[in-house]
């Protein structure tokens, strides 16, 4: 199972688990880029887990409600944005509301990308308008 995470295969790792891998964390204050950017983030540091791939993954959220909400998530270093600093950054699609401070539990349902240094802010912006529709397309069984 850990090298199927760590080989940023989720779905597999997750048929070995018999549920999706999970990160649960308490969301924290954050440089609030995503916001200014369109896209506001729910930043956790990891805590004691198995280091699955960097990269941009599709994945499903449960909120402290029970809620489900479906969302594109940045894990790693944040290669944009300096001093790099290892973070889950989840943008919930189609969700709005205050979550800092509270526990949430993000399930890596499928693989995107790598993380990536982009050219600039607006580039950032297109390739997370991009990502979140891979991400849509995913979560819908794509």
């Amino acid at each position: 199972m850990r090298a199927l995470l760590r080989d940023a295969r989720p779905g597999m790792a997750a048929e070995l688990l018999t549920r999706p891998f999970t990160i649960r964390g308490v969301v924290e204050h954050g440089a609030k880029l995503g916001r200014t950017l369109g896209f506001p983030t729910a930043n956790m540091t990891l805590g004691d887990y198995v280091r699955p791939a960097y990269g941009v993954y599709a994945v499903q959220v449960v909120l402290p409600s029970g809620e489900r909400v479906d969302g594109v998530a940045n894990l790693g270093i944040r290669p944009m944005i300096e001093p790099p600093v290892e973070l889950l950054e989840t943008w919930l699609m189609d969700w709005q509301g205050d979550l800092y401070g509270q526990t949430l539990d993000v399930q890596l349902v499928a693989y995107l990308r790598p993380e990536m240094k982009l050219n600039g802010l607006d580039a950032l912006k297109a390739q997370i308008a991009a990502d979140a529709t891979a991400a849509r397309h995913m979560l819908k069984g794509g």
